[in-house]
């Protein structure tokens, strides 16, 4: 019999500046640290796109109109503790006039987990050391950004 997989369908956010700057997370696990965007599990009751402008307000503290579903990803990880996590990401964009944000509603887990905040470039994004994800995320911020008013 295998390993127990819980199943978390979530709404990830990509959050991009007039200057193609996208807001990223570096996450700390047990076993590993990368780079990722905000977003999270849904509710019960939610759509996608009500978790999106939920997550996007809690995780950042950001007002904005959440652009729609643009990307998807499905992928099986270990999560903070240990357990066997099958996602089911989609990824909604959102532009915002500057790099600005707020966790003052971030919950006791994001506390723990969210090390690092950072504001990246496409190509500072691919530079980065640690993994990021989604895989294609430098992509995704050009692609949002290509579509700035």
């Amino acid at each position: 019999m295998g390993e127990a997989v819980t199943p978390r369908p979530s709404s990830r956010l990509v959050i991009v500046t007039p200057d193609g700057r996208a807001l990223l997370f570096r996450f700390r696990f047990p076993e590993r640290s990368f780079w990722g965007t905000p977003g999270g599990a849904l509710a019960d009751g939610e759509d996608y796109a009500q978790a999106a402008r939920r997550e996007l307000w809690e995780e950042t503290g950001i007002t904005a109109e959440i652009g729609g579903e643009f990307h998807r990803r499905e992928t099986t990880y270990r999560g903070p503790h240990g357990n066997l996590i099958y996602a089911d990401e989609r990824f909604f964009s959102v532009q915002v006039a500057g790099p600005r944000m707020d966790n003052q509603a971030w919950e006791a887990i994001e506390r723990d987990i969210i090390q690092e905040v950072a504001w990246m470039t496409p190509a500072e994004i691919r530079r980065l050391t640690d993994p990021v994800f989604p895989e294609n995320f430098a992509d995704l911020v050009e692609a949002v950004h290509r579509g700035f008013k």
